[in-house]
């Protein structure tokens, strides 16, 4: 066997490990369907960016990573679509601590199983009404 045939071999096998991490349930669940819905592209296409992007190691450390990493983006999401930038930010008519309240406490009904624009929609009146006060 010459080296040519050791690293096909040796990447064949590669593909196939990086694949099954892939298309178990936790990353087609957690990860690929949700990521290639937002993104707009479909899951085998997802699959192919990450299988070319990722080696073993990355895709290992991958899935813990974006775990933790879901609260800190529901939060600038949050931030966003409250536009806690004008009010916080730029007016400064609420501090920053006013701001993280109001935006921990719609990402933990989120995180608890609220839909996003339920949570946002009870936010932003609740926001609406503190303003008011």
């Amino acid at each position: 066997m010459n080296n040519t045939d050791l690293e096909e071999k040796s990447e064949s096998l590669m593909e196939l490990m990086k694949g099954r991490i892939l298309n178990s349930y936790r990353w087609q669940e957690d990860i690929i369907k949700p990521f290639s819905e937002e993104m707009g592209i479909t899951s085998q296409e997802l699959e192919k960016i990450l299988m070319r992007r990722l080696d073993m190691s990355g895709l290992e450390a991958l899935h813990p990573r974006f775990e933790s990493s879901k609260y800190s983006c529901i939060l600038d999401k949050i931030h966003s679509d409250l536009k806690i930038c004008w009010l916080s930010d730029v007016m400064e008519i609420i501090s920053k601590e006013e701001a993280d309240a109001i935006k921990n406490k719609i990402a933990k009904e989120v995180i608890k199983g609220i839909s996003y624009e339920d949570a946002i929609a009870d936010g932003k009146k609740e926001l609406i009404e503190y303003l008011m006060r």
